[in-house]
């Protein structure tokens, strides 16, 4: 008896642990980045972009996912980039991505549906400019450049 006891209260809390780490924000990527930690954390059916421990983007009722990281530029005047996928797309609109630019001023830039619902093949990276190569719907080729003017506004974010 005392040993089915123990059993039982055994699973009981196995299964309020388990219930308490399903609700519990995950963090699914973590970058080290000129700025400070950068991390994506999925909260249910949420997902946040923390820079330094701080909420720099938010995306309500869709998951964001870390798809790319890249150093861009000379060490002590670049930045770093994440290309971060926003939810899943459709028929309409295959996979769009967010763009974050950090530097090591601690300034940002968010640029949101970059690439206008086009799929990407391609990420290069070419002295100061980030290049994204994509292709629309209709199989045309867009090449898009990021060159990091945004984030060196002077109203940029730190």
């Amino acid at each position: 008896m005392r040993y089915a006891r123990r059993l039982l209260l055994a699973a009981l809390v196995c299964l309020v642990l388990a219930a308490a780490a399903q609700a519990a924000p995950e963090r699914t990527a973590i970058y080290m980045t000129v700025a400070g930690p950068l991390e994506v954390v999925r909260d249910g059916a949420s997902s946040t972009v923390l820079l330094g421990g701080r909420v720099i983007h938010q995306a309500m009722g869709a998951a964001l996912t870390a798809q790319s990281y890249m150093s861009v530029g000379e060490l002590g005047d670049g930045y770093d980039a994440v290309l971060i996928r926003h939810g899943v797309g459709n028929a309409e609109c295959p996979i769009t991505y967010d763009l974050v630019a950090v530097g090591a001023d601690k300034t940002y830039a968010v640029v949101p549906a970059i690439n206008k619902c086009s799929r990407l093949v391609n990420v290069n990276v070419d002295g100061d400019r980030l290049l994204l190569v994509t292709e629309r719907q209709n199989g045309r080729t867009e090449i898009i450049e990021y060159n990091d003017k945004q984030r060196r506004r002077s109203d940029a974010k730190p």
